[in-house]
């Protein structure tokens, strides 16, 4: 809501200082807007930017923070807002764009789980036998999952939590991450795109554009590939290979390169913008296939699991009834 508000204000052509001065005092206003409201216009009061009062609120993430303060710079502030308040930004992630639209199918599969780990004690129960109950398929997974499901739980927790840490920290060694990489890195190459089509419009140079985008962005990776870029550009390599598998992967690259011959400044604004429409298309159809592929594979294991439950359950029944004698 603050964004959008900001956003409508600074259309207007009202300044940013009277924006925060008017917000902080509007009684029906959420407290946390009011806050960041009184945070940025006491840093404006003060002859600071108004951005960095909304970072030191704690109320901003700090990548929203550092878009803000970059944008403030260069005077790109409505163009900022405009993507902050983008509808599909906060769905370019792997949890919302991947996990989310399948975790309904996690229920019956921890539900089918579940029950086949619980197995055991009944089928003990049904079945006096003790060579007949080891021999029974059900019985074997369901003592398998007791005595390596927690280890094995732990493990997936573990790589998962590594996944998440890795994602903006490795540098070397991504492939350990393997496939879970690629949408991260898919998603700093549209903020970069979108961050480089907004200064270049407002003339900035290469490197004012990489400097920009590392204030904004402070991960790990981030920083570590922002002066390798920066070195290159220096040196007088080509701006799109010194982006290459850094800021933007190499088929990108290699594109923006074919879309600025000659390294046109003018034309630097739209293809920056023609690449980031681009990631974001295809990294939500990737997102899509694996959305469905895990919804697929949750269902797999209900399945699975519940012909495995019910087969086991009419192996005890067929073997109760063959040591009674009924057949």
């Amino acid at each position: 809501m603050f964004y959008k508000i900001l956003a409508a204000q600074t259309q207007s052509g009202v300044r940013l200082l009277t924006i925060c001065q008017m917000l902080k005092d509007k009684a029906q206003l959420d407290p946390g807007v009011k806050q960041l409201a009184k945070y940025g216009a006491d840093a404006a009061q003060a002859g600071r930017l108004a951005s960095v009062g909304f970072a030191d609120s704690g109320y901003l993430p700090a990548v929203d923070a550092g878009v803000l303060r970059v944008a403030e710079q260069n005077g790109s502030l409505t163009d900022a807002l405009a993507e902050l308040t983008d509808t599909e930004r906060d769905a370019r992630t792997f949890f919302t764009g991947v996990f989310k639209p399948a975790a309904f199918q996690l229920v019956p599969a921890s539900v089918a789980i579940s029950m086949v780990t619980a197995s055991p004690e009944l089928l003990k129960d049904i079945v006096q036998d003790p060579t007949a109950l080891e021999a029974m398929p059900l019985y074997i997974v369901a003592t398998f999952l007791q005595t390596f499901g927690p280890a094995l739980g732990v493990l997936i927790a573990l790589f998962v939590a590594f996944c998440w840490w890795g994602r903006s920290r490795l540098t070397n060694r991504r492939w350990l991450l393997g496939w879970f990489s690629r949408d991260w890195l898919d998603q700093v190459a549209i903020a970069y795109c979108r961050l480089a089509a907004s200064m270049t419009r407002q003339g900035a140079t290469h490197l004012q554009t990489l400097h920009a985008f590392a204030e904004a962005y402070r991960s790990t990776f981030v920083q570590a590939m922002v002066p390798l870029a920066t070195r290159d550009v220096t040196d007088g390599r080509a701006y799109a290979a010194s982006l290459g598998d850094r800021l933007l992967p190499a088929d990108v690259a290699e594109l923006l390169d074919a879309l600025v011959p000659g390294e046109d400044r003018e034309r630097y604004p739209g293809a920056f913008e023609t690449l980031a429409s681009m990631q974001e298309a295809l990294l939500a159809n990737h997102y899509a296939v694996r959305a469905r592929a895990l919804k697929f594979t949750f269902m797999a294991v209900s399945a699975g699991f519940l012909v495995l439950m019910f087969h086991g359950l009419f192996n005890a029944a067929q073997t109760v009834a063959t040591q009674v004698g009924v057949f």
